[in-house]
């Protein structure tokens, strides 16, 4: 099993509470508003970590540039170099 996809699976072995606040804390470092493709609608509903979140539910339907394989944590976990987009293609496991 990889990086990512242990780290998935911790997450889902937590507490809803942990489970929150562990996200939250990953949200805290994410660079999605640096993103060309990110836009203000995005922005407004708190739209991030679009590669654990999946796509965004109806902010974002242009691909304007990827920011992902620059991503911290994607660099960490081994992902945003094959697949990326998460914010209109679907989280790093549903791309796989």
């Amino acid at each position: 099993m990889d990086k990512f996809k242990e780290k998935m699976n911790e997450i889902d072995q937590m507490s809803e509470e942990n489970k929150t606040i562990t996200l939250n804390q990953m949200k805290s470092d994410c660079i999605c508003p640096i993103c060309p493709t990110y836009n203000e609608c995005a922005k407004e509903v708190d739209e991030l970590l679009f590669c654990v979140t999946g796509k965004s539910e109806s902010c974002i339907t242009k691909e304007r540039g990827c920011m992902c394989p620059t991503c911290p944590f994607a660099q960490e976990y081994g992902i945003g170099v094959k697949y990326n987009f998460y914010c209109t293609r679907g989280t790093e496991l549903e791309q796989r």
